[in-house]
């Protein structure tokens, strides 16, 4: 049976029970307390293999590769939304986040290779990407993760309306990180809001 109008929470952290995995408690019990209806994904726990760049998808429009990444596809076209949940490594998201971002190149060969998009480009989708980091707050701390998942959310069609950065998460947890939490909150109650209208 297809999953319709779900909204996708990628959890990239390998990390349990720490800062990622208590900001997607969050999220689920907000959801759950408004009838959001989403398909949780711990890429730390499944078969995604890396994009190899063998121009399959160039030609067909599809990944040749059969893993777990195969059903992700179609949940990204029936999904009202995504929200991407990240450490920053290196300033950039976890390799599990970036591996599943280069096989949506799948997708990308389908709208702008072939013209003939694998996903519905006129449906209307939210996004929703939360990075977590380490270092005391600066600059360019979270600009690779966010240049990465400005393109990403491109290709699957979804409107990126709200990038949410936690820093200093090695010396202040989540949960001693009242503004943090305060500026999450806020975030989940327009973004349920905006997934309701639609």
């Amino acid at each position: 049976m297809e999953k319709k109008d779900q909204i996708i929470i990628i959890n990239g952290s390998p990390r349990r029970n720490k800062n990622c995995n208590k900001i997607i408690k969050n999220i689920i019990e907000q959801f759950e307390l408004n009838s959001i209806e989403y398909e949780l994904l711990n890429l730390y726990d499944m078969d995604i293999d890396y994009c190899n760049a063998c121009g399959f998808c160039d030609k067909k429009g599809y990944c040749r590769i059969k893993d777990d990444m195969t059903p992700i596809y179609k949940d990204f076209d029936n999904s009202k939304g995504t929200i991407v949940v990240s450490p920053t490594y290196f300033r950039s998201v976890s390799t599990k986040v970036k591996t599943l971002v280069d096989r949506t190149q799948a997708i990308y060969s389908s709208k702008y290779i072939l013209k003939k998009p694998s996903i519905d480009t006129k449906k209307d989708r939210r996004g929703m990407y939360i990075a977590v980091g380490g270092e005391p707050p600066h600059e360019i701390q979270f600009l690779g993760g966010q240049l990465v998942m400005d393109i990403f959310f491109k290709c699957i069609n979804t409107k990126l309306n709200y990038n949410i950065y936690m820093s200093n998460s090695d010396e202040v947890s989540y949960e001693e990180n009242e503004k943090f939490r305060n500026d999450l909150d806020n975030a989940i109650e327009n973004y349920i809001k905006e997934i309701k209208s639609i």
